[in-house]
């Protein structure tokens, strides 16, 4: 199975989940490999919200610049998906006002249809709102399957 993680997983497991202990080490031993197997992407725009986060100079920054790889551009398809999705005025929402104005990445419709083209699970800390344009609605609205972080973990935990 492909999972396509949102920034706010990277964010998660590089900024709070340990890299040292026996247990923490097994896991990011499978993390690691689940990228190197193609089962662990992303997209570009969850780089560019990252890399705009970090300082070059910070090794997490240096760890995402090292896997660039896995953050993949969206494909023609995806772009047909995206024009589709935001013919909906509530997923129109998902890419918030000051983004726009400030030229910031938006990452969501692009997981969820990079998603859709590959037949990948999201994962991501965001919940599900009704009526809202949050990253499991988008995915509802495209048919996706999303997983929660804890959900994610569970499954690295025992080899995904």
């Amino acid at each position: 199975m492909i999972y396509l993680l949102d920034t706010n997983i990277f964010r998660e497991m590089l900024e709070h989940f340990p890299k040292r202990g026996k247990t923490f080490e097994e896991i990011w031993e499978r993390f690691e490999k689940g990228i190197k197997d193609g089962d662990i992407f992303s997209v570009d725009e969850c780089y560019n919200e990252l890399t705009r986060h970090y300082d070059e100079k910070n090794e997490h920054y240096q760890w995402l610049h090292d896997r660039r790889e896995i953050f993949l551009n969206p494909s023609n398809a995806e772009s047909i998906y995206i024009r589709d999705l935001f013919q909906d005025t509530k997923m129109r929402e998902s890419i918030h006002g000051r983004n726009i104005i400030e030229n910031r990445p938006a990452a969501d419709a692009y997981l969820a249809t990079k998603a859709k083209a590959l037949g990948a699970i999201v994962v991501t800390k965001e919940k599900y709102k009704a009526g809202s344009a949050q990253l499991p609605n988008v995915c509802e609205a495209l048919g996706v399957r999303w997983i929660s972080y804890d959900d994610f973990m569970e499954k690295l935990s025992v080899g995904m």
